[in-house]
């Protein structure tokens, strides 16, 4: 039975007053606490109060998004249909275990996931828009989506058909679905703050199929998809020091790592969405002496990387030999992708992978126990790559490649800038040895932020 209208509102006028209570008793026991702790380092109790407050508030969020609907509200309260029914030429679904928010190194908060779009009929199909929406708010468009090709084309609402060119440029995408072709949207959805981010959303896609007759057009609104609870792990940098230019991240380009999508164990999988190459430059932006065709050459090889976390150590590769710099290895098996490796098990279904490492320098085993920032091995240039760089990822699974990649933050760290180059000049230039141009005008420290692709780093 339903509820009656009036009950309802009360419940919800109810509700919304507990919110706004709690939010007042938070803010007031944080600033009695703040200068409590200010006058007097004795006042332990009021700093702990400020410390339940705070989770008070994550839980009460936590707890309104427990609530949230997994399906379309009612169209009816009487006798007919009840839910939303509508046909068209395309369905998807989520590619991935989840959507995690994070907030950025540019102070946004983004949603990056990736739609595994198809169309089941026989004609072509033209998707007009794509729209993300918030159920909550009666289906009304919520945050801001684009997303950039890897030469900075916009290719927001378009689709990666699976069978497409694999450079990640915008000859890769199309707006058009054949009859049983499948593909890729991408998105990066974000949020000035946190309290704007919704706790589900959902697709609108309109869409034409003039061959059609009887539905020329149309538009299909998916059931509310609910946005993961998983806060974002908080780490520590994997080595030290300045110069780290992130060549290959997150997310508004999509770049290798957001475009690769693999089929690992009967599952397509967005193994690397989060995933970043790290680069290390000079002062003038150049990531090798000489001329660069040894790996010994490159700024970042033989630097110690550290564990992120404390973890047990679950998968460890250390014998394959280094890669001549300046073009990828063409005969590598599936299981050498990653070069020389460690993964470490951090807990609550969290993985640290480190790729691309020097022959013979890993000085952790399957099983070994690590602390936060020992030293596991040397970066080297083993594996899938092009010129010495760390590849570091969290991962949901103890695998190389059959995993989602998910989001993390890092502690401390100092954003020198960013480059002034889309991804694919980064990659072209960083081999050729010319140098990569700062925009050093958006310097600042940065507290518990996910580093984002072009970002160059201090870990001092």
């Amino acid at each position: 039975m339903c509820a009656p209208a009036a009950p309802r509102q009360r419940i919800a006028m109810a509700q919304q007053k507990i919110k706004q209570q709690s939010r007042l008793l938070a803010n007031g026991l944080r600033a009695e606490a703040k200068r409590a702790c200010m006058r007097s380092t004795s006042h332990v109790l009021l700093c702990a109060l400020a410390a339940v407050s705070t989770l008070a508030q994550s839980t009460l969020a936590q707890n309104t998004c427990a609530n949230a609907s997994k399906y379309f509200q009612p169209i009816t309260n009487g006798d007919g249909q009840r839910y939303p029914l509508a046909i068209g030429p395309v369905v998807w679904h989520l590619l991935g275990s989840g959507i995690y928010p994070v907030q950025g190194s540019d102070g946004r908060i983004h949603l990056a996931f990736a739609m595994l779009f198809t169309n089941p009929w026989s004609a072509p199909t033209t998707i007009q828009s794509a729209e993300v929406v918030d159920p909550s708010q009666n289906n009304q468009p919520t945050g801001t989506n684009r997303v950039l090709s890897i030469t900075n084309d916009d290719v927001s609402a378009a689709i990666r058909p699976l069978v497409s060119n694999p450079n990640g440029e915008k000859t890769a995408y199309s707006k058009k679905l054949a009859g049983g072709e499948s593909g890729v949207m991408y998105f990066d959805v974000t949020y000035a703050k946190s309290s704007d981010v919704p706790c589900s959303i959902a697709l609108r896609i309109h869409s034409l199929q003039p061959q059609v007759q009887r539905l020329p057009e149309s538009t299909l609104l998916s059931a509310p998809l609910k946005l993961s609870s998983q806060t974002p792990i908080v780490i520590a940098p994997p080595f030290k020091g300045d110069g780290w230019v992130n060549a290959n991240g997150c997310c508004l380009e999509v770049g290798p790592h957001r475009f690769v999508i693999n089929a690992m164990n009967g599952s397509l999988d967005p193994s690397e969405g989060f995933a970043i190459d790290w680069i290390k430059v000079d002062r003038e932006g150049k990531a090798f002496r000489t001329d660069g065709k040894k790996s010994e050459d490159w700024l970042c090889y033989g630097v110690d990387v550290l564990a992120v976390a404390p973890g047990t150590v679950v998968e460890t590769i250390r014998d394959l030999p280094d890669e001549p710099p300046g073009a990828a290895p063409t005969s590598l098996k599936v299981s050498e992708i990653a070069g020389n490796h460690v993964l470490l098990d951090l807990g609550d279904g969290r993985y640290a992978m480190y790729a691309h490492l020097a022959p013979h320098s890993l000085t952790v085993h399957v099983g070994d126990h690590v602390k936060t920032g020992d030293k596991l091995g040397l970066l080297g240039n083993s594996g899938n790559t092009t010129g010495p760089h760390l590849h570091f990822q969290i991962s949901n699974w103890p695998s190389t490649l059959d995993v989602t990649s998910l989001p993390f933050v890092i502690e401390s760290m100092m954003l020198e800038g960013r480059v002034r180059l889309n991804l694919e000049e980064i990659d072209n230039d960083s081999i050729k040895g010319t140098a990569l141009p700062l925009d050093k005008e958006l310097a600042k420290q940065l507290t518990r932020a996910m580093p984002l692709s072009r970002d160059v780093v201090d870990f001092r």
